[in-house]
Formats: structure tokens, sequence, C-alpha cells
């Protein structure tokens, strides 16, 4: 994983100013001989770098990073509040001549000659460090091994540095060994979905939940730099990036979607990258509601026909919140069902036990020699027989499998990018999909998501939910119903008086619409108490979920006790 961070200290040595360190101790003496030499020469220099690097005399502050709050509430029209507390922050502020909002980062900053100490440490930590970091799992015993492998080489070197200039050198060790440089506190900020870079000069940008689009103080102004960037960020994906192939779409460990380019051929200005941030705790049905990206009526309807096995569709514009509003009513799904889901880039996250998370795979090489695709898994799914089906997104041959599965009584849920129903229909019977209208029939409920601005730079709601009746074999007209639409004016989701879905339910399960509506209704309280009482995390909700499901009587007493 180092690789190309071992070619940059190299080259950045070779190149450096020379520092003048007193070499009293032995192992000081040696690593200077290595430093002129080029390096450890055979087995005895070895052993005897290890025997000397046995940790400083000199007792450091311990360096550590206090914990991040659940909940960061920023408030003013300059915000100023920790990412990595308590060396970087973010400040938000108005740009003086522009008057525009600017987000920059803050860090400690060095003098000429701590950056050159830096520069040292970080040359002799690639020596000394025989394991890639990423294998301790432990952020505490990594940042100790870090600390451990710092204080060897201050030892060795004979640099004793004030407290205050050891803890600001750690924490761009930190940043950079363990982290993903410029950009690590970035990725600790919770308003921040989305950033990139568009080219070598170009300042970074960020999309914040609160301010929307925001330029940053954040430049790769050297081009090699800001290439060597792109192969850490392919490294850290388990991914291969080059100029033969120079597009990378991968996964970071915490879950965040990479976009990257390598080559300027074939982006223009230089290389680029563009990182969707995953979070950490999963959006729960609760969330869609407390956010009002739906209403509880909605989100009670869907928990009713998910357990009745309906098949949906949530289509919507890029960064609508499909994937997200998707993983959300998943939780819906009985507790003891099996579940495939199939993604290219893993997104979805769910508390079940029984669940088969499937992860498409580019190939090694460019002769897609150990490749799987999305449709090699989709087609591989029903021989587990899951009880639910779950697709990331449907943008090919893959959706023709889904359907012929939704077909044969495998429920599924899948995304599309598509604006409304009709662009739903229009997608499905174009190559290179080409479904027949009566495959098409198949899909019970269409949700269309929307990211309404007008209410928040990151507001997202459900438009409306379609559900299909029938298609007409030869025109392709979609005759469908409006269960549920968005009154912008209102910012409500009202029902329309009428569902298709649950009709058919009623006859299809014998049951009077009376009963499907008051179980409906019975839901639905169940959700509005969860609001009332702030309980939101993927965990607890699934719990009463699950109890809904396997303790209902329990269940409305306590809802009644309040």
């Amino acid at each position: 994983m180092f690789k190309n961070i071992i070619s940059l200290l190299r080259k950045r040595r070779n190149n450096e100013t020379k520092i003048s360190f007193q070499s009293k101790t032995r192992a000081g003496q040696l690593l200077e001989i290595m430093k002129k030499g080029g390096g450890i020469k055979g087995k005895e220099d070895k052993k005897l770098l290890s025997l000397n690097l046995k940790g400083g005399k000199t007792k450091y502050p311990k360096f550590q990073i206090f914990p991040k709050k659940k909940l960061i509430v920023i408030s003013g029209t300059n915000p100023r509040y920790p990412l990595i507390d308590p060396y970087a922050f973010a400040w938000i502020r108005k740009d003086p001549i522009t008057k525009v909002y600017v987000y920059n980062v803050l860090e400690p900053v060095l003098t000429e000659s701590d950056k050159k100490i830096l520069e040292r440490l970080k040359n002799g930590l690639i020596e000394v460090i025989d394991i890639p970091l990423t294998k301790v799992k432990n952020e505490d015993k990594l940042l100790e091994f870090l600390e451990e492998k710092v204080q060897m080489l201050l030892e060795a070197y004979d640099i004793t540095l004030p407290p205050n200039k050891y803890l600001n050198i750690m924490y761009y060790i930190y940043r950079d060994f363990v982290g993903l440089n410029e950009i690590e506190p970035i990725m600790h900020d919770p308003y921040v979905e989305d950033f990139g870079v568009d080219g070598v000069g170009v300042p970074l940008y960020v999309i914040h939940q609160k301010f929307g689009s925001l330029k940053t103080n954040i430049v790769f102004n050297n081009e090699e730099k800001l290439r060597d960037f792109v192969i850490k960020l392919a490294e850290r994906s388990d991914r291969y990036i080059s100029y033969a192939e120079p597009l990378l779409d991968g996964t970071l460990a915490d879950g965040s979607r990479v976009q990257a380019t390598l080559a300027s051929d074939v982006t223009t200005r230089g290389p680029t990258f563009t990182i969707r941030k995953f979070r950490s705790e999963p959006f729960t049905p609760v969330d869609m509601i407390m956010l009002k990206t739906a209403s509880s009526e909605l989100m009670a309807y869907l928990w009713y026909t998910i357990e009745l096995r309906k098949n949906i569709l949530i289509c919507g514009g890029t960064s609508t919140g499909k994937t997200s509003f998707l993983n959300a009513i998943s939780l819906f799904i009985p507790i003891e069902s099996k579940i495939v889901s199939i993604e290219d880039t893993r997104e979805i996250s769910l508390p079940h036990e029984h669940w088969i998370p499937g992860l498409a795979r580019p190939s090694f090489t460019g002769t897609k020699i150990g490749e799987v695709s999305m449709f090699d898994l989709l087609r591989e799914s029903f021989r587990q027989n899951p009880d639910y089906l779950i697709v990331g997104e449907v943008r090919g041959k893959e959706a023709y499998v889904m359907f012929q599965g939704m077909a044969s009584g495998h429920p599924s849920f899948s995304t599309m990018h598509a604006a409304s129903l009709d662009d739903v229909i229009k997608r499905l019977r174009s190559p290179p999909i080409e479904l027949s209208p009566s495959l098409i029939e198949t899909l019970d409920i269409v949700i269309v998501m929307i990211h309404a601005k007008q209410f928040g730079k990151s507001m997202r709601r459900v438009k409306e939910i379609m559900e299909i009746q029938s298609i007409n074999p030869d025109t392709g007209e979609v005759d469908s119903v409006k269960a549920f639409g968005w009154i912008p004016a209102d910012d409500q989701i009202e029902y329309k008086g009428y569902s298709w879905v649950l009709n058919k339910i009623s006859i299809d399960e014998g049951v009077p619409m009376r009963k499907v509506l008051s179980e409906i209704s019975l839901r639905k309280k169940v959700l509005e108490w969860l609001v009332e009482r702030g309980i939101r995390d993927l965990n607890s909700v699934s719990k009463y979920i699950v109890m809904y499901q396997t303790d209902r009587e329990r269940l409305l007493k306590l809802i009644e006790k309040k």
C-alpha cells in the first residue's frame, strides 16, 4: 500500500536540503551511513539497526485523537468545528472579496525545520515499518505502534522535540501514513457528503449538507503528487489503476465510494478523483421520517407491502438518495428471511444475519481474467434460493435476470437512474435491457425520488409512489396508480386515497380491505412512537421492527404506556 509513498518520499529525500543532526548514538551513526550510502546493506546492518532502535529516552506526551461526538451541532454564519480533534478543524467563512462561502481546513502549522524533520522521519519509517499498517485494525494499537517507531527514530537521529512540536509532527505522520493525506480531515466531517478534485491546480470542492457546494483551501499544484495520491486511493480500494487502465471505481475501507482518473489524455486537466462518503451509521426508516424524506404513513405502507413480498424499484436522478432509501426500507424485511444483495460498490448495510452480501469484482488485467460481474452474481444468486433479492443498481443485462427472478416469485428491490415512471419504462424497454412488457408487469411499486433544494442543500423527498397495473404490449403505455404524492407548497406527502397494490393484496390474501388499512395504521403508530422517542439508530429500530413481527402485543402495550 505504501509503494507510491515510498517512491514519492525517496525522490524528495534525494532532492531535499541536507539537515545537520548530531549522531551521538550508535544507531544515529548507522542511519547517517544509510543516508549517505543509500540504504541498509546486508543482514548485519539490518540486525544492527534493529538492536539500536529500542526507543528513545525522552518522555513525550501520548499522541491521541479525541473520539468524535455523534452529532456536531454547528451554528452561525462562520462556523468552526473539529474534524480530527484537537488537531484539524473546519472553518466555513465568507470570502471578503467574492462574498462566497469557502471551506477551510485548519491544521497545525509547521516551520521549515519542522517540515524537514517530518520528511526525515517519514523516510525512516518507510525503512523500519515491516508490516502494512492496514493489517492493524485497532486504532489505539496502531497509534502506539507508530509512536514507538517515531520515538525510535528520534533517539536514533538524536533529535529532541518540544512536546507541542512532537504532537504536531505525530499528527502529520498519522494523517499521511494511516489516513489519506490532505483529505483525511474532510473524511471525518459528518456534514460533507462528497468531494473531489477536478485537476492540477484546481481547488478541492466539497458538498456540505448545510452550505451546499464549497471551494476549499486544499489544492494539488503538482501533477506527480496528485497522480501518486490517485494511486494511493486505488491501493486503499484494493483496485488497480495505471496509464493503460486509467479509470478507477472502488470502495475505501470505510465504505466510501471512489471514482478517479489517472491519465491526462483522459481528463485533460490532469488526474481527478471524487469521493462519495459512506455513513458509518446507515439511515433508518425513522431517519427518513424525521428528515421528511418520507411520511410515517408512506413508510408504514412500504413496511406492509415488503412483508407481503412486493417488487420495488427506486428511481431518481444522481444524488437523490436512492441507495440510502433502499437501505432504509430493507430493514422491513422479516428478520428470519434469507437475503442476497448484489452491488458493484458496497453501500448496503443490514442487521440481518441471514444475508449474503455480493460484490462485483473487476478483472485483474485488461483481459477480463478474474472478473466477476453483477450479471454473474445475479445469475448465481437464484441457486442460493433467497427470500429477498437486493440489487444495488440495474443498468444493463442484469435487469433481465432480476425481472426473471421477480416473475419466478423472488421479491426484488433495486435502484435505477430515471426521473419518472415513464422514463423507467423507456429504459427497461430500450437497449441494452430490452425487457418485454409482460416481464415489466412483475414490478409492483416504483418510488420516484428528487433532490428538493428549495428546502435545504441536502434535502431529499419521495416525489411519488407509482403502482403498475398493466402495460400495453403494443404501445408500451403503462396503466398506473399514484398511491402517494409530494406537495411542494406544504412540503407534505399525502396518500391519494386508493392503492392498486393494497387492493390486490386484499384479494390475493383474502383479507378485508379494512383490515389491511388497520394493519398499516398500526405500523404507522409504531413508527411515529419511535420518532417521538428519538429512536433512530440501526440496531434499536431493527429491534422494534422485529418485536412488532414476533411480539406485537408487548410492543403495543409499551406504546400505550406513554
